[in-house]
């Protein structure tokens, strides 16, 4: 079975981080605080529609979005941030995570991001794409695409524990419930040079399903702030990223 979760796969961890502020801290990071209803005043509510789509919908933009860089220019392989600005073009801005451990255990980038955009965090999520050269790889008779695709990745999220996440500081509540997963196939139009990650990229149009923990961020505030996540890979390798972010 083809199966691709090279995201970075994390457990409750209390290390990496410079210690809890107050509440008041985090709420001064945003440009929008959220009611008493929600946990986590900078993040948009699960059951939101940013800008006319369903987080689902955006963690599935997300992916595509990885899929259409060129390796070499690729954040989702940049240890530094040096390309977090590629092709950012929407609402949204997309922070994608690390390879696992991959690309190191102590990864730590700077970005600067305009003022007014959303910005969506992967935890650990998964890609299951298709068509793939392996003849073996398809739904058996009578089963759907999509069944076919999602039964092969949404089990490795369903035994998760947790994950350490910090806005300046601030613990965010409960991240373990911002779970997405796609309702169905959707289409990407990948770069080919990304088969040298994910060997099912032979042709510049693909079907996928994703699932797993996303994170999207209201507008923060102007200035400088700092996001960490704390966990392990699917090889219990400890991985901490820091994104030092500029707002202006």
């Amino acid at each position: 079975m083809r199966i691709f979760t090279p995201l970075f796969v994390a457990m409750l961890l209390g290390c990496g981080t410079n210690g809890p502020q107050t509440p008041q801290a985090a709420s001064a990071a945003l440009r929008h605080e959220g009611n008493d209803s929600n946990p986590n005043p900078m993040l948009f509510p699960k059951d939101a529609r940013p800008y006319g789509r369903t987080i689902a919908r955006w963690s599935e933009l997300l992916w595509s979005y990885i899929y259409s860089i060129p390796v070499d220019r690729n954040p989702f392989f940049d240890t530094t941030g040096e390309n977090c600005a590629v092709d950012q073009d929407g609402p949204v801005w997309f922070l994608p995570a690390t390879p696992g451990s991959a690309l190191g255990t102590n990864v730590s980038r700077s970005c600067t991001i305009p003022q007014d955009r959303a910005i969506m965090m992967q935890l650990s999520s998964a890609l299951n794409d298709y068509p793939c050269p392996d003849p073996s790889f398809h739904p058996a008779p009578g089963q759907s695409l999509y069944d076919f695709l999602i039964g092969g990745i949404s089990p490795l999220f369903d035994g998760e524990t947790g994950f350490v996440v910090t806005l300046d500081g601030v613990n965010i509540q409960d991240p373990l419930s911002y779970r997405f997963f796609s309702d169905d196939v959707f289409r990407f139009s990948p770069d080919l040079s990304m088969v040298a990650f994910d060997s099912c990229i032979t042709q510049t149009h693909m079907q996928g399903v994703t699932d797993g923990f996303y994170l999207l961020f209201k507008p923060m505030t102007p200035g400088q702030h700092t996001l960490v996540i704390n966990g392990h890979d699917m090889q219990g390798v400890q991985v901490t990223i820091t994104e030092h972010l500029t707002i202006q």
